[in-house]
């Protein structure tokens, strides 16, 4: 069955390289790639915030977050009960995990953007809190620790599925549909229409370029 919509699929993947970019020109000095990843991750959580009310079914937060209660209830379920067929696209830890994955790369993303390292390089929008831009260089640097737990704990995640439950959910996102057959997965098909498709692709594209035109707000373009 169909789970994942294609916008969300090519945000999955263009979030995935744009973290690990960002991680990678960090650690190797390259600023402004690094800067250039991070306004790439700002434009595409924006569009995933607002997918998030108006993508497909299994992309809605409305679909997939549940209260405190809800999630112990669906983790002694999930525990005792083996043989219901899995429900179609992010579990109720999932939608928590979700929420931890965009919120811990936005906090970082909103920190580096108004930081300076007081050396070499300067956020581009940083003149504009002066006052505040070396603790957020601290906050932004400091947090980094949690995002690397956040990848390790979802790489886990996605191998557990896969050789303990057999649920190849990389495939899923590639694909969109879920690798289950048919009788071992349940819930509404994820499909959007291709008036919505469209939509979503030129909405992520149109958040990516105006993202990336954060830095023309840099004073040393005047």
């Amino acid at each position: 069955m169909r789970v994942w919509d294609l916008p969300l699929r090519i945000f999955h993947w263009g979030f995935m390289v744009s973290v690990f970019g960002a991680i990678i020109s960090a650690k190797a000095g390259v600023l402004w790639v690094h800067e250039r990843f991070g306004l790439l991750i700002l434009a595409l959580i924006s569009f995933r915030i607002i997918w998030g009310f108006v993508g497909g079914h299994h992309a809605r937060f409305r679909n997939f977050l549940v209260g405190p209660l809800r999630l112990l209830a669906w983790l002694r379920s999930a525990r005792e009960d083996k043989t219901t067929p899995r429900a179609a696209g992010h579990s109720p830890l999932g939608g928590y995990s979700v929420l931890a994955l965009l919120g811990v790369p936005l906090l970082m993303v909103s920190t580096g953007i108004v930081s300076t390292d007081g050396i070499l390089f300067d956020g581009p929008l940083a003149h504009l809190v002066p006052a505040l831009s070396a603790d957020a260089g601290k906050i932004h640097h400091d947090i980094g620790i949690f995002l690397l737990l956040l990848i390790i704990l979802h790489l886990g995640a996605i191998l557990f599925y896969k050789f303990k439950k057999k649920h190849n959910l990389t495939s899923a996102m590639v694909t969109g549909r879920a690798s289950e057959e048919r009788d071992q997965i349940n819930g509404p098909e994820g499909s959007i229409s291709t008036g919505k498709t469209v939509f979503g692709l030129v909405l992520m594209a149109g958040l990516i370029a105006a993202a990336q035109m954060i830095i023309l707000l840099r004073p040393s373009f005047f």
